[in-house]
């Protein structure tokens, strides 16, 4: 399932409408074309005779120069429920109309100026464009206003360059979307011992406006236990269950005991309408269903139902926010800051029990479901096994990216590390990567002097400029160890 965000584009002219001013309007909807996840909403260019309309987005040419016209394409772009906004002097461009649409929508904003073509062959040798001059103007407007905005640079719209700084800024306004007013399951309560996982719900609504939809672990254990073993449901999850993993040894009780949890957890996930959710794993669970459910997780995860162990709700948070800025192309591994490697010192395994996506395997053709009594797959498979239910793998190569959110009085920061999955000839319980980082010192002080616990989300690709953009928007402060 992919994420996708509206953006609104404000293309601004001062005075007069010039064929100039055309082509960098067209220049720059061809370079959005080319930018994932990106729907464009633009003023349209009116018919003859028609007046400025809200419902359709008409204005003389297709883009604003006057309060009016601004106040127009704002009921525009609200209609149309945009999330952001880019705003572009194609000449000098207008100030006030441009910062007014922002003013009244209060999204995320994206500024550029054109680069400047030659100068007109006329006897005053006139400017065509002016943008850089005029973006000082438009930049000001924003800041007076207090409104967040992200200067991208200095483009001709079909440079890659340009493209690229759009991309990021689409990731970014996808995690404030993800974000704010978000839905975080809680089933469950945290282990006794992890104060680490505590959170504070009230901070949540005042900074995003989430809410948190709890649940007993004791009811979910009782509607999947309700379940007769022909249900649809269960019947499709053991069916991609055994074709997911090549080699199974748990037993038969332990497959139609998981489907059925994982059956009435993704009910309890769209009847809620959740956009992530964490669950007690231990130990409650192993008593109320005798099975460990850190495979479930995986499938959940795997299934964009994203799911954190240990009912870290601020790691839920941290998962949605990496999956937002991958638009959903890819999903997340959430991880254990495990150990420092023992003879490469920039490199940390990243590791959990076995909860993983199998998509994220390596090698598919590898990819087990154990028990934790039975990592290496050499004893017999007993009926009734309370640790079964662990995937192990190796995860697959590639640059990562590390984020886990931290709330402390009210104040919030996001750690952003980036970091290459190093392929390994080992084998390893659970599902893990060596990851090497830049300077794992640095970036284990600063887990440690700021406040950041033992779990995080990683995911593939670098998301790195995309989340410090979510951060300034967000009024976030960014910890950034590259």
């Amino acid at each position: 399932m992919s994420v996708s965000v509206k953006i609104g584009f404000i293309p601004s002219y001062r005075f007069r409408w010039t064929s100039w001013t055309q082509k960098m309007r067209d220049d720059s909807l061809n370079a959005f074309a080319q930018v994932r996840g990106m729907e464009v909403v633009v003023p349209q260019p009116a018919p003859d005779g028609e007046p400025l309309c809200a419902e359709h987005g008409y204005t003389p040419y297709g883009a604003v120069h006057s309060l009016d016209e601004a106040e127009v394409v704002a009921e525009y772009f609200r209609r149309q429920g945009v999330d952001g906004l880019i705003l572009c002097p194609l000449d000098f461009g207008d100030e006030r109309s441009a910062a007014k649409v922002a003013e009244l929508l209060k999204v995320p904003v994206l500024l550029y100026a054109t680069k400047e073509p030659p100068a007109l062959d006329d006897a005053g040798m006139s400017r065509a464009s002016d943008s850089y001059c005029g973006n000082l103007s438009m930049a000001s407007g924003l800041y007076r206003r207090k409104l967040p905005f992200h200067y991208a640079g200095l483009f001709f719209p079909d440079e890659p360059e340009f493209a690229a700084a759009v991309q990021d800024f689409v990731r970014a306004v996808a995690v404030v979307k993800g974000l704010k007013g978000a839905r975080i399951g809680q089933i469950g309560v945290r282990p006794a011992a992890f104060e680490t996982v505590g959170f504070d719900e009230t901070a949540m609504i005042q900074k995003f406006g989430q809410n948190v939809i709890p649940a007993n672990l004791s009811d979910i254990a009782d509607a999947a236990q309700a379940l007769p073993d022909d249900a649809p449901a269960v019947q499709t999850v053991l069916a991609e269950l055994r074709a997911a993993y090549p080699t199974i040894t748990v037993s038969e009780a332990y497959l139609r005991t998981a489907a059925k949890l994982e059956a009435a957890l993704a009910d309890f996930w769209t009847r809620n309408r959740l956009s992530a959710m964490a669950m007690a794993c231990w130990p409650s669970i192993q008593r109320l269903l005798g099975i460990s459910v850190c495979n479930v997780f995986g499938r959940l995860t795997g299934r964009r139902m994203l799911t954190a162990c240990e009912t870290d709700v601020l790691g839920a948070l941290a998962m949605l926010v990496s999956y937002q800025a991958a638009l959903g192309e890819t999903v997340p591994h959430f991880i254990d800051w495990t150990i420092q490697h023992r003879e490469n010192p920039n490199r940390l395994l990243a590791w959990h029990c076995g909860n993983a996506p199998a998509c994220l395997a390596r090698e598919p053709e590898h990819v087990a479901l154990r028990s934790r009594f039975d990592m290496t797959g050499d004893r017999p498979i007993p009926a009734a096994d309370p640790q079964a239910g662990l995937a192990q793998f190796q995860v697959k190569p590639g640059c990562v990216t590390f984020c886990r959110l931290a709330e402390y009085d009210g104040q919030w920061k996001m750690l952003i590390a980036p970091g290459e999955i190093i392929p390994s000839d080992e084998t390893l319980a659970g599902t893990w990567a060596w990851v090497q980082v830049t300077d794992h010192a640095r970036l284990y002080r600063t887990l440690v002097e700021e406040g950041f616990v033992h779990h995080a989300s990683m995911i593939h690709g670098d998301q790195v400029q995309a989340l410090q953009l979510a951060c300034k928007f967000l009024g976030i402060t960014p910890v950034v160890v590259a």
